[in-house]
């Protein structure tokens, strides 16, 4: 079955989804919640997903993950009224937008034209082009940034820092170290 790539778009300043509850959910680690879901009728459990922050500050990637849960109608988040369905989602990766880098959403623009990445509803499914663009841009990113990452999470072992600033699921902590060395 065909798994599809799921756009999540975030804009904390009007999101019941806070920066503050994001940073939280990196720290606790393994965040699981859902999220509303535009195209409710091409997502599905298993679906691969991104999430994308937006508004104000540093836009791009700060989270990526699966779909959990095939969408479900649920109450409205903004208190609007409207029907709105909801998917639940894990998280494998999270990385704050104000301390570390980010993919951001000027190289998406670059690449992957044609895709609002300012604005728009959420759990919008990229077309299978535009999702193999973004793998292959997201891979680079944790290639590109793999000694930083790898730094971050020995601190944060040590406890020499607080873990406010980058989450990764134990399956992705080898493939880092090893482009590391």
């Amino acid at each position: 079955m065909k798994k599809n790539c799921v756009i999540l778009k975030w804009n904390p300043a009007i999101s019941s989804y806070s920066m503050c509850r994001f940073l939280n959910d990196i720290s606790w680690g393994e965040p699981e919640s859902d999220w509303s879901i535009f195209q409710y009728d091409k997502v599905k459990a298993g679906d691969q997903f991104f999430m994308l922050k937006v508004g104000i500050g540093t836009c791009g990637i700060v989270a990526a993950g699966k779909i959990t849960s095939d969408p479900e109608a649920g109450e409205d988040w903004s208190g609007r009224g409207r029907k709105v369905y909801y998917a639940d989602y894990e998280c494998s990766f999270m990385v704050n937008p104000e301390t570390l880098p980010i993919l951001e959403s000027s190289v998406l623009e670059d690449n992957i034209p044609g895709f609002d990445w300012k604005s728009g509803h959420s759990g919008v499914v990229l077309d299978d082009e535009q999702a193999a663009v973004l793998n292959r841009l997201f891979d680079k990113y944790l290639n590109d940034n793999a000694a930083v990452f790898s730094d971050r999470l020995e601190l944060i072992q040590k406890r020499d820092m607080d873990n406010d600033q980058l989450y990764i699921e134990d399956e992705l902590l080898p493939e880092l170290q090893m482009q590391n060395k």
